[in-house]
């Protein structure tokens, strides 16, 4: 195993993280609804994002006094699935 691999599953593996990448793959997002949904501190969420954003897994763009963030590619909507259906086969 490489070590991108790793850094890759080490940032997927947080479960905060996780949370957020499965309400990016429903859309785009802004902290604001991150936190809502979540009911997690903002300081909190902005420290998971720029981790994900680090690991390349989303992307963000500003709409007015607002950041959006999204999904980086569509493959990672891959990775979701393929989470959820190797989670429901073994654990």
């Amino acid at each position: 195993m490489t070590d991108k691999q790793l850094r890759l599953l080490k940032c997927v593996a947080d479960e905060t993280r996780f949370q957020i990448l499965l309400m990016l793959k429903k859309g785009e997002r802004c902290v604001c609804e991150i936190m809502d949904e979540l009911d997690k501190e903002q300081s909190l969420i902005s420290h998971h994002l720029r981790a994900l954003r680090k690991c390349g897994l989303i992307r963000r763009r500003r709409e007015g006094k607002k950041i959006m963030y999204r999904l980086a590619d569509p493959s990672i909507l891959g990775l979701l699935t393929n989470v959820e259906k190797l989670a429901n086969k073994f654990c």
